[in-house]
């Protein structure tokens, strides 16, 4: 798997996320077993993509984009969908994750598997 694949698979599983997470509110309102049956759908496809996505990402960088952008893609969809608040503070919490996202993303390497084996290091694979 290629790595603009895995950054699709990444961009999937957040996409998915955000949907289920949605649908989590909407379901407790209108239409829980088959809002909730959704939810799992939707949550559960969207690990399956993360898992596809850290093939070749780094796990920590993966998950870290997919919860910071998945985190204020919720956040502008509870906002604008469900009626919720958004203030100085909530503002300012989005900023600090992203902040934190970026700094997990560029204090990682580049994180391309080289070795599909796992060869540890010092064994044939790379150190």
């Amino acid at each position: 798997m290629s790595t603009a694949c895995c950054r699709l698979s990444l961009l999937v599983a957040i996409i998915l996320e955000v949907a289920g997470t949605s649908v989590m509110k909407l379901s407790q309102e209108t239409w829980p077993v088959l809002g909730m049956g959704c939810m799992y759908l939707l949550l559960g496809l969207s690990y399956f993509f993360l898992a596809r996505a850290v093939v070749k990402l780094p796990v920590g960088v993966a998950y870290a984009v997919w919860e910071g952008l998945g985190l204020t893609l919720i956040t502008i969809v509870s906002v604008t969908l469900l009626g919720e608040r958004f203030d100085a503070t909530r503002l300012t919490a989005l900023g600090m994750v992203l902040a934190g996202t970026l700094l997990v993303h560029h204090g990682t390497g580049r994180g391309d598997v080289d070795d599909p084996a796992g060869t540890p290091p010092g064994k044939g694979g790379r150190s």
